[in-house]
Protein backbone atom coordinates (compact mmCIF):
# COMPACT_ATOMS: atom_id res chain seq x y z
CA UNK A 1 0.00 0.00 0.00
CA UNK A 2 2.74 2.59 0.88
CA UNK A 3 4.54 1.29 -2.25
CA UNK A 4 1.26 2.47 -4.27
CA UNK A 5 0.67 5.53 -2.69
CA UNK A 6 4.14 6.68 -3.33
CA UNK A 7 3.99 5.18 -6.90
CA UNK A 8 0.97 7.19 -7.99
CA UNK A 9 2.41 10.54 -5.96
CA UNK A 10 5.51 10.16 -8.43
CA UNK A 11 2.96 9.47 -11.22
CA UNK A 12 1.06 12.82 -10.06
CA UNK A 13 4.15 14.79 -9.81
CA UNK A 14 5.61 13.80 -13.48
CA UNK A 15 2.26 14.98 -14.60
CA UNK A 16 2.99 18.10 -13.05
CA UNK A 17 6.26 18.64 -14.44
CA UNK A 18 4.51 17.72 -17.80
CA UNK A 19 1.77 19.85 -17.63
CA UNK A 20 3.92 22.51 -16.52
CA UNK A 21 6.41 22.26 -19.21
CA UNK A 22 4.22 22.32 -21.77
CA UNK A 23 2.08 25.46 -20.63
CA UNK A 24 5.84 27.14 -20.15
CA UNK A 25 6.44 26.32 -23.78
CA UNK A 26 2.51 27.01 -25.04
CA UNK A 27 3.56 30.52 -23.18
CA UNK A 28 6.50 31.70 -24.62
CA UNK A 29 6.68 29.98 -28.11
CA UNK A 30 3.38 31.66 -28.31
CA UNK A 31 4.46 35.14 -27.39
CA UNK A 32 7.35 34.58 -29.80
CA UNK A 33 5.29 34.29 -32.46
CA UNK A 34 3.01 37.24 -31.47
CA UNK A 35 6.37 39.58 -31.45
CA UNK A 36 7.31 37.94 -34.90
CA UNK A 37 4.02 38.30 -36.44
CA UNK A 38 4.07 42.75 -34.72
CA UNK A 39 7.66 42.81 -35.96
CA UNK A 40 6.82 41.57 -39.64
CA UNK A 41 3.69 43.80 -39.84
CA UNK A 42 5.58 46.93 -38.97
CA UNK A 43 7.75 46.24 -42.28
CA UNK A 44 4.89 46.70 -44.49
CA UNK A 45 3.67 49.50 -46.00
CA UNK A 46 0.88 51.09 -44.43
CA UNK A 47 -1.08 51.21 -47.63
CA UNK A 48 -0.29 47.53 -48.16
CA UNK A 49 -2.12 46.35 -44.91
CA UNK A 50 -5.46 46.10 -46.56
CA UNK A 51 -4.14 44.20 -49.29
CA UNK A 52 -1.77 41.79 -46.88
CA UNK A 53 -5.05 41.37 -44.70
CA UNK A 54 -7.37 40.44 -47.39
CA UNK A 55 -5.36 37.40 -49.09
CA UNK A 56 -4.39 36.15 -45.38
CA UNK A 57 -7.33 36.12 -44.05
CA UNK A 58 -8.90 34.19 -47.27
CA UNK A 59 -5.97 31.85 -46.24
CA UNK A 60 -7.19 31.71 -42.91
CA UNK A 61 -10.84 31.18 -43.73
CA UNK A 62 -9.75 27.85 -45.46
CA UNK A 63 -7.30 26.33 -42.97
CA UNK A 64 -9.23 27.24 -39.61
CA UNK A 65 -11.65 24.88 -39.41
CA UNK A 66 -12.55 24.94 -36.07
CA UNK A 67 -13.26 28.46 -36.35
CA UNK A 68 -15.10 28.51 -39.77
CA UNK A 69 -17.05 25.63 -38.00
CA UNK A 70 -18.29 28.46 -34.92
CA UNK A 71 -18.76 30.79 -37.43
CA UNK A 72 -21.11 28.79 -39.96
CA UNK A 73 -23.08 27.47 -36.67
CA UNK A 74 -23.89 30.99 -35.48
CA UNK A 75 -24.63 32.39 -39.26
CA UNK A 76 -27.41 29.32 -40.21
CA UNK A 77 -28.86 30.00 -36.47
CA UNK A 78 -29.05 34.01 -36.85
CA UNK A 79 -29.94 34.40 -41.07
CA UNK A 80 -31.07 30.36 -41.62
CA UNK A 81 -34.18 31.22 -42.69
CA UNK A 82 -33.11 34.75 -44.49
CA UNK A 83 -29.99 33.87 -46.29
CA UNK A 84 -29.16 31.36 -48.87
CA UNK A 85 -26.37 29.17 -48.30
CA UNK A 86 -24.38 31.12 -50.91
CA UNK A 87 -24.88 34.51 -49.02
CA UNK A 88 -23.81 33.14 -45.61
CA UNK A 89 -20.79 31.82 -47.33
CA UNK A 90 -20.11 35.33 -48.43
CA UNK A 91 -20.18 36.37 -45.35
CA UNK A 92 -17.97 34.03 -43.50
CA UNK A 93 -15.03 34.54 -45.91
CA UNK A 94 -15.52 38.34 -45.56
CA UNK A 95 -15.14 37.60 -41.68
CA UNK A 96 -11.98 36.48 -42.04
CA UNK A 97 -10.71 38.78 -44.21
CA UNK A 98 -11.97 41.36 -42.13
CA UNK A 99 -10.51 39.77 -38.96
CA UNK A 100 -7.21 39.61 -40.12
CA UNK A 101 -7.24 43.49 -41.83
CA UNK A 102 -8.10 44.09 -38.17
CA UNK A 103 -5.47 42.79 -36.66
CA UNK A 104 -2.62 44.21 -39.02
CA UNK A 105 -4.25 47.60 -38.27
CA UNK A 106 -4.30 46.87 -34.43
CA UNK A 107 -0.58 45.48 -34.78
CA UNK A 108 0.96 48.71 -36.90
CA UNK A 109 -1.09 51.31 -34.69
CA UNK A 110 1.37 52.41 -32.71
CA UNK A 111 3.11 53.85 -34.99
CA UNK A 112 0.55 55.78 -36.80
CA UNK A 113 1.03 59.50 -36.71
CA UNK A 114 -1.69 61.29 -35.71
CA UNK A 115 -2.81 62.93 -38.83
CA UNK A 116 -3.09 59.25 -40.75
CA UNK A 117 -4.71 57.90 -37.78
CA UNK A 118 -7.40 60.06 -37.67
CA UNK A 119 -8.03 60.07 -41.52
CA UNK A 120 -8.17 56.15 -40.82
CA UNK A 121 -10.69 56.60 -38.20
CA UNK A 122 -13.47 59.37 -38.28
CA UNK A 123 -16.30 60.02 -35.74
CA UNK A 124 -19.81 61.23 -36.53
CA UNK A 125 -21.86 62.37 -33.90
CA UNK A 126 -19.87 63.78 -31.21
CA UNK A 127 -22.11 65.96 -30.10
CA UNK A 128 -24.05 63.65 -28.60
CA UNK A 129 -20.36 62.45 -26.69
CA UNK A 130 -19.84 66.09 -25.86
CA UNK A 131 -23.03 67.01 -24.41
CA UNK A 132 -23.42 63.65 -22.36
CA UNK A 133 -19.63 64.33 -20.76
CA UNK A 134 -20.49 68.09 -19.35
CA UNK A 135 -23.16 66.71 -17.31
CA UNK A 136 -20.26 65.49 -15.37
CA UNK A 137 -21.27 61.64 -14.39
CA UNK A 138 -19.38 59.94 -17.39
CA UNK A 139 -20.50 58.21 -20.33
CA UNK A 140 -21.36 54.67 -20.74
CA UNK A 141 -20.50 53.88 -24.06
CA UNK A 142 -22.08 50.67 -25.55
CA UNK A 143 -20.58 48.82 -28.16
CA UNK A 144 -20.29 45.37 -29.60
CA UNK A 145 -16.64 43.26 -31.24
CA UNK A 146 -18.69 45.03 -34.51
CA UNK A 147 -15.89 46.22 -36.69
CA UNK A 148 -12.23 47.00 -35.82
CA UNK A 149 -13.40 47.56 -32.44
CA UNK A 150 -10.18 47.75 -30.39
CA UNK A 151 -9.80 51.32 -33.10
CA UNK A 152 -12.88 52.70 -30.95
CA UNK A 153 -10.82 52.80 -27.24
CA UNK A 154 -7.47 54.41 -28.97
CA UNK A 155 -9.20 56.90 -31.56
CA UNK A 156 -11.50 58.51 -28.68
CA UNK A 157 -8.19 58.61 -26.12
CA UNK A 158 -5.86 60.22 -29.23
CA UNK A 159 -8.61 62.41 -29.52
CA UNK A 160 -8.34 63.41 -25.57
CA UNK A 161 -11.75 61.55 -24.48
CA UNK A 162 -10.44 60.33 -20.87
CA UNK A 163 -11.56 56.67 -21.91
CA UNK A 164 -11.74 53.26 -20.18
CA UNK A 165 -12.51 49.86 -21.72
CA UNK A 166 -13.71 46.62 -19.70
CA UNK A 167 -11.77 43.66 -21.57
CA UNK A 168 -11.23 40.10 -21.55
CA UNK A 169 -7.23 39.78 -22.51
CA UNK A 170 -5.58 36.22 -24.29
CA UNK A 171 -5.02 33.63 -21.62
CA UNK A 172 -1.16 34.30 -22.43
CA UNK A 173 -0.09 36.88 -19.76
CA UNK A 174 2.69 38.10 -21.82
CA UNK A 175 1.13 38.98 -24.78
CA UNK A 176 -1.65 40.20 -22.48
CA UNK A 177 0.98 42.77 -20.52
CA UNK A 178 2.13 43.58 -24.23
CA UNK A 179 -1.40 44.62 -25.48
CA UNK A 180 -2.39 46.01 -21.67
CA UNK A 181 1.06 48.30 -22.06
CA UNK A 182 -0.11 49.55 -25.35
CA UNK A 183 -3.38 50.86 -24.49
CA UNK A 184 -1.45 52.41 -21.60
CA UNK A 185 0.73 53.97 -23.97
CA UNK A 186 -1.87 55.68 -26.03
CA UNK A 187 -3.38 56.70 -22.70
CA UNK A 188 -6.71 54.18 -22.65
CA UNK A 189 -7.11 52.98 -19.47
CA UNK A 190 -7.53 49.19 -19.32
CA UNK A 191 -10.16 47.65 -16.64
CA UNK A 192 -9.86 43.46 -16.45
CA UNK A 193 -13.04 41.96 -16.62
CA UNK A 194 -11.66 39.57 -13.80
CA UNK A 195 -12.14 39.04 -10.31
CA UNK A 196 -15.36 40.70 -10.77
CA UNK A 197 -16.17 43.03 -7.68
CA UNK A 198 -12.60 44.84 -9.32
CA UNK A 199 -13.60 45.28 -12.09
CA UNK A 200 -16.93 46.29 -10.95
CA UNK A 201 -15.32 49.17 -8.52
CA UNK A 202 -13.42 50.54 -10.94
CA UNK A 203 -16.47 51.29 -13.28
CA UNK A 204 -17.84 52.85 -11.17
CA UNK A 205 -14.82 54.81 -10.07
CA UNK A 206 -14.34 55.70 -14.01
CA UNK A 207 -17.65 56.89 -14.19
CA UNK A 208 -16.90 59.16 -10.96
CA UNK A 209 -14.42 61.13 -12.87
CA UNK A 210 -16.44 61.34 -15.91
CA UNK A 211 -14.38 59.41 -18.14
CA UNK A 212 -15.87 57.42 -21.13
CA UNK A 213 -16.33 53.71 -20.27
CA UNK A 214 -16.49 51.82 -22.92
CA UNK A 215 -18.80 48.38 -22.87
CA UNK A 216 -19.40 45.37 -25.17
CA UNK A 217 -22.15 43.18 -24.03
CA UNK A 218 -22.56 40.78 -26.86
CA UNK A 219 -19.76 37.90 -25.66
CA UNK A 220 -21.36 34.55 -23.97
CA UNK A 221 -22.26 35.76 -20.73
CA UNK A 222 -22.90 34.08 -17.27
CA UNK A 223 -26.19 32.30 -17.09
CA UNK A 224 -26.99 34.98 -13.78
CA UNK A 225 -27.31 37.50 -16.39
CA UNK A 226 -30.48 38.99 -17.94
CA UNK A 227 -31.41 36.59 -20.54
CA UNK A 228 -33.09 38.37 -23.43
CA UNK A 229 -33.82 37.81 -27.49
CA UNK A 230 -31.14 37.95 -29.98
CA UNK A 231 -31.74 36.57 -33.35
CA UNK A 232 -34.74 35.19 -32.50
CA UNK A 233 -32.97 33.04 -29.39
CA UNK A 234 -32.87 33.78 -25.59
CA UNK A 235 -29.28 34.16 -24.83
CA UNK A 236 -27.38 35.62 -21.11
CA UNK A 237 -26.45 39.03 -21.64
CA UNK A 238 -24.10 41.58 -19.61
CA UNK A 239 -26.59 43.95 -17.74
CA UNK A 240 -24.09 46.02 -16.55
CA UNK A 241 -24.15 49.84 -19.03
CA UNK A 242 -28.18 49.70 -17.31
CA UNK A 243 -26.92 48.70 -14.06
CA UNK A 244 -24.32 51.36 -14.20
CA UNK A 245 -26.73 53.77 -15.42
CA UNK A 246 -29.36 52.92 -13.07
CA UNK A 247 -27.17 53.49 -9.86
CA UNK A 248 -24.77 56.73 -11.31
CA UNK A 249 -27.25 58.83 -13.53
CA UNK A 250 -24.36 58.49 -16.23
CA UNK A 251 -26.20 58.82 -19.90
CA UNK A 252 -26.20 55.35 -22.21
CA UNK A 253 -24.31 56.40 -25.55
CA UNK A 254 -24.39 53.36 -28.36
CA UNK A 255 -21.10 53.77 -30.25
CA UNK A 256 -20.53 51.41 -33.03
CA UNK A 257 -16.96 51.44 -35.39
CA UNK A 258 -17.72 50.54 -39.71
CA UNK A 259 -15.24 49.55 -42.05
CA UNK A 260 -16.18 51.40 -45.00
CA UNK A 261 -15.34 50.01 -48.30
CA UNK A 262 -12.23 52.36 -48.94
CA UNK A 263 -10.80 50.43 -45.52
CA UNK A 264 -11.59 53.52 -43.76
CA UNK A 265 -13.20 53.77 -40.73
CA UNK A 266 -16.40 55.56 -38.76
CA UNK A 267 -17.32 55.78 -35.64
CA UNK A 268 -21.10 56.77 -35.55
CA UNK A 269 -22.03 57.88 -32.15
CA UNK A 270 -25.63 57.74 -31.55
CA UNK A 271 -27.94 60.00 -29.21
CA UNK A 272 -28.48 59.13 -25.39
CA UNK A 273 -30.29 55.70 -25.00
CA UNK A 274 -33.38 56.39 -22.67
CA UNK A 275 -33.88 53.76 -20.18
CA UNK A 276 -37.72 52.80 -19.43
CA UNK A 277 -37.84 52.74 -15.77
CA UNK A 278 -41.05 51.37 -13.75
CA UNK A 279 -41.84 49.91 -10.17
CA UNK A 280 -40.24 46.86 -11.05
CA UNK A 281 -36.06 47.45 -10.91
CA UNK A 282 -35.52 43.87 -11.80
CA UNK A 283 -37.52 44.35 -14.84
CA UNK A 284 -36.38 47.49 -15.72
CA UNK A 285 -32.68 45.86 -15.97
CA UNK A 286 -34.30 42.89 -18.27
CA UNK A 287 -36.73 45.12 -20.64
CA UNK A 288 -33.66 47.96 -20.91
CA UNK A 289 -31.06 45.21 -21.54
CA UNK A 290 -32.94 43.69 -24.59
CA UNK A 291 -33.81 46.98 -25.94
CA UNK A 292 -29.58 48.03 -25.85
CA UNK A 293 -29.58 44.72 -27.20
CA UNK A 294 -31.68 45.12 -30.36
CA UNK A 295 -29.88 48.04 -30.82
CA UNK A 296 -26.50 45.65 -31.49
CA UNK A 297 -28.63 43.12 -33.76
CA UNK A 298 -29.63 45.88 -35.84
CA UNK A 299 -25.83 47.28 -35.98
CA UNK A 300 -24.74 43.73 -37.25
CA UNK A 301 -27.32 42.92 -39.38
CA UNK A 302 -26.37 45.85 -41.36
CA UNK A 303 -22.49 44.98 -41.56
CA UNK A 304 -22.91 41.35 -40.98
CA UNK A 305 -19.70 40.51 -42.70
CA UNK A 306 -18.15 42.83 -39.55
CA UNK A 307 -19.27 40.93 -36.56
CA UNK A 308 -17.20 37.98 -34.75
CA UNK A 309 -19.35 35.49 -35.75
CA UNK A 310 -16.05 33.22 -34.50
CA UNK A 311 -17.23 33.76 -30.75
CA UNK A 312 -19.81 31.30 -28.91
CA UNK A 313 -22.30 33.34 -28.38
CA UNK A 314 -25.45 31.25 -28.90
CA UNK A 315 -23.74 28.57 -26.48
CA UNK A 316 -26.43 29.12 -24.11
CA UNK A 317 -29.07 29.84 -26.20
CA UNK A 318 -32.59 28.85 -25.93
CA UNK A 319 -36.05 28.92 -28.25
CA UNK A 320 -37.74 31.88 -27.81
CA UNK A 321 -41.16 30.13 -27.52
CA UNK A 322 -40.26 26.75 -25.93
CA UNK A 323 -37.37 28.03 -23.61
CA UNK A 324 -35.26 24.54 -24.44
CA UNK A 325 -31.99 24.59 -25.49
CA UNK A 326 -30.71 24.97 -28.92
CA UNK A 327 -27.32 23.46 -27.78
CA UNK A 328 -28.24 20.31 -25.96
CA UNK A 329 -25.88 20.38 -22.80
CA UNK A 330 -22.81 18.33 -22.59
Amino acid sequence: MVYESAFRKGEQMVEKKRFSLGKFLEIHLGYLLFRFSTFWVKCLPVESLASYGEKLGLLAFHLLRGWRRVAFANLNLAFGKEKNKEEIHWICRELFKNIVRDMLEIYRCPDFKDSYFKTLVRFEGTEHLNHALNQGKGVIALSAHLGNFPLMGVRLAAEGYPSSVVTRDPENPKIAKVITSLRDAVGLETIHDEPRMACVSRCFKALKENRILLLHIDQNAPATEAWVDFFGYLVPTFKGPVLFSMRTGAPILPMFIKRNSDNLHQITIHPPFTLNITGDAEQNITSNTARLTKLIEAAIREYPEQWLWIYRRFKRARDVKTGERVFPKR
